[in-house]
Order: structure tokens, then C-alpha cells, then sequence
């Protein structure tokens, strides 16, 4: 029974350290302040390109279409909103680097909102 025990222990801890491995480093407050420019991003699947402006604004552009909103770091979490894609609402989250790709502000599945890269 101890050999069971110290097994499933085991396992949990090595999913554990799998899943925080996969999630990248997250990316302090102070970093995320420096972001400005234009962006390749990935809001819920739609891809844009992202132009950020140091005194909080956005516009994304994706088909034919645009989006404009804001953007503000509380602490080490960023929080976006936009017009359209997420109805004027701000959506708050930590960011993670992945590789060249900044992912973050999870859905209640885990599921990141916005993926973006310079």
C-alpha cells in the first residue's frame, strides 16, 4: 500500500511539474508595461495584428475588419478590452512566454484568450 501511495505521489508531482514546464515563465508587470507596437496576435482564434500604444490604447486589425480598446497592467496581470471582441469588457489574466509568443488571460477552461508575438 506505502509503494501505491508513494507511486500516485509520484505521478501527481511529475504532471504537476509537466503542465507548469509547458506554461512557460510568466512575464513580470514591469515587462508587460514595455509593450508597444505591432503585434501578430491571437484573440480566441482570430488572428489580427495588434498595434499596442504606450498610453493604453489598441487597435487590431483582422480581415477587413477593426477592433479598438485598452490596455493596463495591475500588479503582473495584464487586462484588455476591446469594442468588439470582448463587448467593451475588460478581460484581466497573467501572461506566460512560450518560446517567441506571449500567451495568457485563461478562460474558466485554461484556455489562454490572447497569444501574441512582435
Amino acid at each position: 500500500m506505502r509503494k501505491c501511495t508513494v507511486l500516485l505521489v509520484s505521478a501527481i508531482l511529475l504532471a504537476g511539474s509537466m503542465v507548469a514546464a509547458q506554461a512557460g515563465h510568466q512575464v513580470s508587470g514591469s515587462t508587460l508595461r514595455k509593450l508597444h507596437g505591432v503585434y501578430t496576435a491571437y484573440w480566441k482564434g482570430k488572428k489580427a495584428k495588434v498595434q499596442i500604444f504606450r498610453n493604453g490604447t489598441l487597435r487590431a486589425q483582422y480581415t477587413n475588419k477593426v477592433d479598438v480598446g485598452r490596455w493596463k497592467v495591475k500588479g503582473d496581470v495584464l487586462c484588455v478590452s476591446f469594442r468588439v471582441w470582448t463587448h467593451g469588457k475588460p478581460k484581466c489574466g497573467t501572461v506566460q512566454r512560450e518560446g517567441n509568443w506571449l500567451v495568457g488571460l485563461h478562460n474558466s477552461k485554461g484556455v489562454p484568450r490572447l497569444k501574441l508575438r512582435k
